[in-house]
């Protein structure tokens, strides 16, 4: 058995969390407060979205820098497709994540180009699509804006009906990475690459599906910007697509690929809301908010590595006593 009931790297978001917000109590003024915390809820669920799609992308060592693009495009699509057919046109957006998702898992699965090469292919080209959508990136408003953000803002049970919706999605990646054939063996694709043909399954297709998985969720992050925004936004998700890997890789997942956990994810993200919103009642210059997110992105790449070796070094077997 593990001498650790907890993986430690499961421990690292909760508590950047409580420290991150035990500083700001004491700096910036109204962190503290309900409305505060009400509002990093509401929040965090778009990049907890956006984080939980990349998790499926890093865990067979890969990732998607397109994801913030992919959201943008999604939502001023559902906002086109809700003002013609009514809120149900919302739906739209993860179907539009799904197709460019699957549009990226082709490239990386099947015609075998580098991740960074296909997604930054794919972010420069959707971020094209939606700024001539859009008409050169003109916010498209929601005629039925009052609803949708009455859905995102307003709390039931603590927590508005779209949270509700977005802590539904991470539950069913959880299930999906830990109790569906496919979690499992996208987890073993990143782990062991090297036994998936031992078991019959195909490397190529898995990669498709991680990265269409991640598509999906980034549709559901653009549907969730919209909603909360009352109107699709085109040039939004810049910048997104960094924090959601930072996010996935605080939350425990493992850069190398085959570890990974949906909650944790989740929580990576709040840590990053928590920062962001902390800094911005601060009264810090957003641009040295900018750095402080850099120096978390580096601090979790330094984390990632340091946590493999303390791991590996655990797990040798220990000598023999005389």
């Amino acid at each position: 058995m593990s001498a650790f009931p907890v993986p430690p790297r499961l421990l690292v978001a909760p508590a950047g969390i409580l420290a991150a917000s035990l500083v700001f109590a004491g700096l910036a003024p109204g962190f503290a407060s309900p409305d505060n915390a009400a509002s990093i809820g509401g929040q965090g669920w778009v990049l907890a979205l956006l984080a939980v799609g990349q998790m499926f992308a890093i865990a067979t060592r890969g990732f998607d820098i397109s994801v913030g693009a992919i959201a943008a495009l999604a939502g001023t699509l559902a906002a086109m497709a809700a003002n013609t057919f009514g809120l149900a046109g919302l739906l739209a957006a993860p179907l539009v994540g799904l197709a460019c998702g699957s549009m990226n898992g082709w490239l990386v699965g099947r015609l075998g180009l580098q991740p960074i090469v296909a997604t930054l292919g794919t972010l420069i080209a959707l971020k094209g699509v939606a700024l001539l959508v859009s008409n050169d990136g003109q916010a498209v408003p929601l005629a039925a804006a009052e609803t949708t953000t009455s859905l995102a803002f307003d709390p039931v049970l603590g927590l508005p009906p779209l949270a509700w919706g977005a802590l539904g999605c991470v539950l069913l990646a959880h299930l999906v990475l830990r109790h569906a054939t496919l979690g499992r063996l996208i987890l073993m694709l990143g782990s062991n690459p090297e036994a998936i043909g031992l078991v019959g399954a195909d490397a190529g297709a898995l990669q498709i599906r991680a990265y269409q998985l991640c598509g999906l969720f980034a549709g559901l992050a653009g549907a969730l910007m919209t909603a909360r925004a009352g109107s699709g936004l085109p040039t939004e998700g810049a910048g997104m697509e960094l924090q959601a890997i930072a996010a996935a890789i605080i939350g425990g997942t493992a850069l190398s690929g085959g570890v990974a956990n949906a909650f944790g994810v989740a929580a990576g993200a709040f840590f990053i809301q928590v920062v962001l919103t902390g800094l911005n009642l601060s009264g810090i210059s957003p641009f040295l908010a900018q750095v402080a997110i850099g120096l978390v992105i580096l601090g979790s790449g330094l984390m990632d590595a340091a946590l493999r070796l303390f791991l590996s070094r655990n797990r040798q077997p220990k000598e023999s006593m005389p």
